[in-house]
């Protein structure tokens, strides 16, 4: 990772504005359209959520505001930025499950496949304090329009969150909610709505 140097940062304005409001979280929600790799991945009999990450990640790798973190008062930037999700267990509980990301479908399949069996079974939540990753949750039994996620104390919670919800048709199409957290310090609404337009445009390529 690199520090950011915040005098010389293009964002250093935005970023002290907003790095000490007591709620300094900003959100979107969107419908995005994922009929093709929706039909796609039902006909190989594979799994669509690991489909539409490795297209999140893939767009989250491409926008550099979502690889940015705060660490002990610093700005930092990852190179990469991995996943982790809750996943629903058959006590009705959840766990944590951990995953890199890989530009290489096959690979990310099989070790996220891997991840998602462990995590399963897990007695344990398992939660690690990493930052090099995004925050995500699965909603699939109900569309939404907006959601709202609980936060540790202080402002310096850095790390983006992404829940995505049940598919629904709407004429000849499928369509996903999809909400996005991140700190204002250090994200936009054009960055938030450059993620789902990148999302949407990858979705179309099973």
């Amino acid at each position: 990772m690199k520090e950011i140097n915040i005098n010389e940062w293009a964002r250093k304005e935005q970023y002290h504005f907003f790095k000490d409001f007591m709620d300094p979280i900003m959100g979107a929600t969107s419908n995005i359209e994922c009929t093709q790799l929706f039909l796609s991945s039902k006909e190989k009999n594979e799994s669509f959520f690991i489909h539409y990450m490795h297209k999140a990640l893939m767009a989250i790798n491409k926008i550099s505001e979502f690889k940015l973190r705060i660490v002990n008062d610093k700005v930092v930037q990852y190179p990469v930025i991995n996943g982790t999700t809750t996943v629903f267990k058959e006590n009705k509980t959840f766990a944590f499950c951990y995953f890199q990301y890989h530009e290489n479908f096959k690979d990310f399949y099989q070790e996220t496949e891997k991840a998602l069996l462990i995590a399963k079974n897990s007695k344990q939540l398992e939660d690690k304090p990493i930052m090099d990753l995004i925050h995500v949750s699965v909603i699939p039994w109900r569309s939404f329009t907006c959601i709202k996620h609980p936060r540790t104390e202080g402002n310096t919670d850095s790390i983006p969150k992404i829940v995505f919800g049940k598919v629904f048709k709407n004429a000849n199409n499928y369509y996903m909610p999809v909400s996005v957290e991140a700190h204002h310090a250090l994200v936009d609404g054009y960055h938030v709505c450059d993620f789902f337009n990148q999302f949407e445009k990858l979705m179309t390529k099973p």
